[in-house]
């Protein structure tokens, strides 16, 4: 899934309570592993909007540790660990973790990050970004590390499923790449039914959308219905995956961070 800084990195307040009356419906991974608090529900919950919470996709372990448990008895051979999400900081380092190892296993390697929220979990764990991007995608992330890839061996940790972008980039560039799955996403079956009849009945103003697979689960939701409200993107890939679908964005975040999501529907008005 696309990134976000951590809840207390919050931006400058506005007005007080400037979304009171409006219903926002927040999808988002469920992580089974993880209750920590959501950025983008307590900002807008702190500008006065009622929230819903719709899970889009579940986080849960991969299906085979295997492949993850080689690449961190390996990693002294990378020369670049890239991270594309802050769940894949946390299971791969869980991982690592119960395996009984530690971060020193990154000694001498450059590690790379796709987004502040993503470099915020590394530093959780004692562990600083060498790269971070100044805009939250993949094409951004290949950018920097394409001219540094020649020769050099590269260790993507990523979801079950994603785009193969960063890969491509980087191999193009001359890199060596490894991916590891570090984390299974899988849909969820079914909507809430009190949110699907919320939505039918027009009672919610907006939905946000936080990476292309939640734009794909929401249109399986909730079809036609999703008209009925404005739709928020955190991205111009994920604005791009929603008008494939045929829904148009009514807002679009300018840093693609939960927050800027936040403030993207504080702009266009609540």
């Amino acid at each position: 899934m696309p990134d976000s800084p951590t809840p207390n990195a919050t931006p400058s307040e506005p007005a007080a309570r400037p979304l009171g009356g409006q219903t926002v419906l927040v999808a988002r991974p469920e992580v089974a592993s993880e209750k920590a608090a959501d950025p983008l529900v307590g900002q807008l919950r702190q500008w006065g909007a009622e929230v819903l919470t719709q899970p889009a996709i579940r986080i849960t372990d991969p299906p085979d540790w295997r492949p993850v448990d080689q690449a961190i008895a390996q990693l002294a051979e990378f020369d670049w660990a890239v991270f594309s999400s802050a769940n894949g900081v946390r299971f791969f380092l869980g991982r690592l973790f119960h395996l009984g190892g530690d971060v020193r296993r990154f000694e001498g390697m450059k590690i790379a990050a796709i987004g502040p929220g993503t470099a915020e979990a590394l530093q959780e764990h004692g562990l600083r970004a060498d790269r971070v991007p100044t805009e939250f995608h993949a094409e951004a992330l290949a950018d920097a590390l394409s001219p540094l890839a020649a020769g050099r061996r590269f260790l993507l940790v990523r979801a079950s499923r994603g785009r193969e972008v960063l890969r491509e980039r980087l191999q193009a560039a001359g890199a060596h790449v490894e991916q590891v799955v570090a984390y299974q996403s899988t849909d969820v079956a079914r909507a809430d039914p009190d949110v699907a009849a919320r939505l039918a009945a027009g009672q919610i103003d907006w939905v946000t959308v936080t990476s292309s697979s939640i734009a794909v689960a929401l249109a399986r939701f909730f079809g036609d219905d999703l008209r009925r409200c404005r739709l928020a993107s955190i991205s111009p890939v994920t604005s791009s995956a929603l008008r494939e679908l045929g829904l148009a964005p009514a807002a679009e975040a300018r840093e693609y961070t939960l927050l800027g999501l936040a403030r993207a529907i504080l702009e266009a008005g609540g």
